[in-house]
């Protein structure tokens, strides 16, 4: 297939993360036969000096134009404005806490915090309808806090449609008291927590300060085939320690959600899941995840088609 990614720094470590995510789309594009092209553009720390302004609106029609954006740093400057701009309606954030390792040293682990960024009709609906699709992909249940005053209607609603239609997710509600408990005692039985924007933003917070290996956090969020992907870099890491599991975490679900490459996704993912199993760490890992996504994609192109 042919694609075009933008690729946004942000700052100096997300330029790190950046690079990252270019070695591997550019592995995935040649070990599977893609037509991968990368674009550049500034935000952030780049696009304030440069601009005076953390988003500009030709960045925004530059990612518009795309299939798909990497953000290096999903906390820089703009960001929450390129969501807004390209009418992103979910932000998803994957998270690994210790009940959840299922006693690996590290690992990416199932666990979801989704907050549908708006709650008016058209955002809702299309929030819902993201997070049923991207539980469906990772086999999860959502749990789902609901919105209080007239908005509960309308957010059960729009949850009741997709249940109908995907009956394979789970669907279960608590409230948000209920929710933040359940985040401490027992995070690895919510799948995904699905919240509106005012709680979520709440939980989002509780949830990243439990959080024990936040160097493989990473946030998306998508609709349709436009999405934004992003490594989350905790504050207080220097760019020598930057974990590029994160960069491919959120490589594998570009694949997956934005371009439909649903095997190519797998590949990186259990590429990521040897490596991090293997105790690698920088640019070694980088290299080792790229070595094995080429051993998949030249394994499968040997393979003898099924008759």
């Amino acid at each position: 297939m042919r694609a075009k990614i933008m690729l946004l720094n942000g700052n100096a470590a997300g330029k790190v993360m950046c690079q990252y995510a270019q070695q591997i789309l550019t592995e995935v594009s040649a070990s599977f036969g893609h037509s991968i092209s990368l674009m550049q553009e500034k935000i952030g720390e780049e696009s304030l000096e440069a601009y005076q302004e953390a988003l500009t609106q030709e960045t925004v029609e530059a990612c518009q134009d795309c299939h798909a954006v990497f953000l290096g740093d999903a906390a820089c400057p703009g960001a929450l404005d390129l969501y807004d701009a390209l009418d992103l309606p979910i932000r998803i954030r994957s998270l690994c806490v210790p009940e959840a390792l299922c006693g690996r040293h590290e690992a990416p682990v199932s666990l979801w915090l989704a907050q549908i960024l708006s709650l008016d009709p058209e955002t809702l609906r299309e929030g819902a309808q993201a997070a049923f699709r991207f539980a469906k992909e990772m086999e999860a249940g959502i749990v789902h806090v609901a919105p209080s005053g007239a908005a509960k209607t309308e957010w059960e609603a729009a949850l009741r449609v997709q249940e109908v239609s995907q009956p394979q997710v789970p669907l279960s509600s608590l409230s948000a008291p209920d929710a933040a408990s359940a985040l401490v005692t027992s995070p690895f039985r919510m799948g995904m927590l699905l919240c509106p924007p005012y709680a979520g933003s709440i939980l989002h917070a509780s949830a990243t300060a439990l959080c024990t290996q936040p160097l493989l956090m990473h946030d998306l969020s998508f609709h349709d085939h436009l999405g934004v992907y992003a490594p989350f870099i905790p504050p207080v890491v220097d760019d020598e320690e930057l974990n590029p599991a994160a960069a491919a975490l959120s490589v594998a679900k570009m694949l997956r959600f934005s371009l439909d490459l649903p095997v190519e996704a797998g590949c990186v993912e259990a590429a990521v899941a040897n490596v991090l199993s293997a105790g690698e760490e920088g640019q070694k890992m980088t290299d080792l995840i790229c070595d094995q996504i080429s051993v998949a994609g030249e394994l499968m192109y040997k393979s003898p088609l099924p008759h």
